[in-house]
């Protein structure tokens, strides 16, 4: 190995100068997650990558090593486009006797022409994907499939048979829908059944993730939703019951994951614990990163992990455990400035602001709390909570350039990114005696 490769394999996550411990880059573009796998007594995780600029040109699949989802290392470009291959869209991981299997969306578009099909390869020691492009699923046996719209396959595991949850549209109505095709042998996928055409889907759904929580399955995924101006990128979940042996399904319950415009393309993946967990893209279509807007080499963020639980029908999220270590000391809120590596606690029972400003006492980020409702706001830009409240329990994890938010226990989840491109901020409250409690937990990743 090179002197170069050597350097190159001790970045970590924290090199990109946007995370303390959220995963991106040391640089390039990353958009959707493409799997998180603990294989091999380490994570494994998968995504869509340019490793050459902030911007989606010739997207691969990028692939890094995590001991601990804090900290990432020995990213490297998995699988790149072939002279045949336009494009590497979106996918999932599952494990084989061959290790890591990925499988993915191959793109090709030619002028007048377009088709997606699913292809899959394994990873070596090398943390290459090996493949021939070969594609899973004979789409001329489907002729009712749209296959421009054919994309982000989700491989989910139940027994000793393989279900792939594929995202696609209805051509007669353009409503979005996800077809499910089943395997014992990650190969002669059939067709078992489609969920929807639904309208919770918009005019195209994208990024289908599947899990088990007890007897009910998780649907989450994201959807386009056309106006007249632009296209709206959404991220929503169904609760299902469903037996997949029998191509059965009813769906119990609709609800969205997390309120906001800086939240899409989903994955969920099991940690080392058999915990159902979550990924996703900290970012969105809908307007321009604010990497970009900051001349910065490295663009795109995850959300940090965060396990999911039900609560009668309700998707409950709360941060992955091993933030907690990561603490280093814990004090009552009086005044003054603090880390953007922090980790904020509030209970409150009426109405209050907080407004987090720089040096130059900027805003940076604001968060009220009003009429019962929730609110967060950025460069003119409002999430506001999907529920209302009596009283208020609120988690605020904020890192170098983002914010989570956390409703009374993970019934909801509010996340905004935000470059704060300073050390230290200072939080301003309105009707500070609203707030009867207010702890802020330092966060040390020195040792």
């Amino acid at each position: 190995m090179s002197k170069k490769e050597e350097n190159k394999k001790d970045l970590t996550n924290r090199d990109s100068g946007i995370s303390n411990y959220h995963f991106c880059v040391p640089k390039g573009w990353i958009n959707d997650p493409n799997g998180l796998i603990y294989f091999d007594n380490k994570y494994h995780i998968f995504y869509q990558y340019n490793p050459n600029e902030n911007h989606r040109n010739k997207i691969s699949i990028g692939v890094a090593e995590s001991n601990d989802l804090l900290t990432y290392q020995n990213f490297n470009v998995a699988l790149a486009p072939s002279k045949e291959v336009d494009g590497i869209f979106s996918g999932s991981v599952t494990s084989s006797e061959n290790g890591i299997n990925l499988i993915f969306t191959k793109h090709i578009e030619k002028p007048n022409f377009r088709k997606e099909s699913i292809s899959a390869g394994f990873l070596t020691e090398n943390q290459k994907i090996t493949t021939n492009f070969e594609e899973l699923i004979d789409l001329d046996l489907y002729p009712d499939i749209d296959i421009e719209n054919f994309r982000d396959p989700f491989i989910y595991r139940e027994k000793d048979t393989f279900y792939l949850f594929i995202a696609s549209r209805d051509k007669d109505i353009n409503l979005g829908k996800v077809v499910v095709f089943k395997s014992k042998t990650l190969d002669n996928f059939n067709f078992a059944f489609e969920i929807g055409p639904l309208e919770v889907f918009g005019d195209m759904v994208e990024c289908p993730a599947v899990g088990k929580i007890g007897d009910d399955y998780i649907l989450l995924y994201s959807y386009i939703e056309k106006t007249k101006d632009k296209d709206l990128h959404k991220t929503g979940y169904l609760v299902l019951n469903m037996d997949l042996e029998n191509d059965y399904f009813a769906i119990l319950k609709c609800g969205k994951i997390d309120n906001s415009l800086d939240f899409y393309a989903p994955q969920l993946f099991a940690t080392k614990d058999n915990e159902l967990g979550l990924i996703s893209w900290f970012n969105s279509w809908d307007y321009k990163p604010i990497e970009q807007e900051n001349n910065l080499e490295s663009c795109g963020l995850f959300t940090y992990p965060r396990i999911l639980s039900l609560d009668h029908g309700l998707l409950i999220q709360k941060p992955y455990k091993e933030i907690m270590k990561k603490i280093k000391r814990q004090y009552q809120y009086d005044n003054g400035f603090i880390s953007t590596a922090s980790l904020i606690k509030l209970l409150a029972y009426d109405e209050f602001k907080i407004d987090f400003v720089d040096e130059e006492n900027k805003v940076k980020l604001e968060i009220l709390y009003f009429k019962d409702k929730l609110f967060l706001k950025t460069n003119e830009i409002v999430s506001e909570s999907i529920y209302k409240y009596k009283d208020l329990a609120l988690l605020i994890m904020l890192d170098k350039s983002s914010c989570e938010i956390f409703v009374n226990h993970g019934k909801e989840t509010l996340s905004r990114r935000v470059y704060f491109n300073t050390l230290k901020i200072k939080l301003n409250i309105t009707k500070r005696e609203h707030i009867s409690n207010l702890v802020i937990a330092e966060l040390n990743f020195d040792e």
